[in-house]
């Protein structure tokens, strides 16, 4: 029973270390390629937040809110499948993690009887 329980664990840190990579990724800022004609990079908002005031006012010949748009669902598409991923697998691990736990204990609680 004990290699299930390192089992149990490694693949609960690798869902925690997932989720915490999939949520740092959204936390951290995205940018377009280009600039507004004050020589500023356009900054489009977070994973979390969109920020398009930049992209509005921005003059070009492109369409820079659009791009923004596309630039954020990116950023969306791959991260919030990590989390979502990390967080069922570690919800998962906790579950079979308790249940192991407690039909050990109620083993040893028959075998002391």
């Amino acid at each position: 029973m004990q290699k299930r329980h390192h089992r149990l664990a490694y693949t609960g840190i690798a869902a925690a270390t997932v989720l915490a990579f999939g949520l740092l990724a959204l936390n951290f800022p995205v940018f377009l390629d280009a600039y507004d004609r004050w020589g500023f990079q356009i900054k489009c908002g977070t994973g979390y937040l969109t920020d398009l005031t930049q992209a509005a006012a921005s003059v070009g010949d492109r369409d820079f809110v659009d791009d923004c748009e596309t630039a954020l669902l990116v950023r969306r598409m791959w991260t919030v499948p990590l989390v979502v991923i990390g967080a069922a697998v570690g919800l998962i691990v906790l579950v079979a993690s308790a249940t192991a736990s407690a039909r050990e204990s109620l083993m040893t609680d028959r075998e002391n009887a």
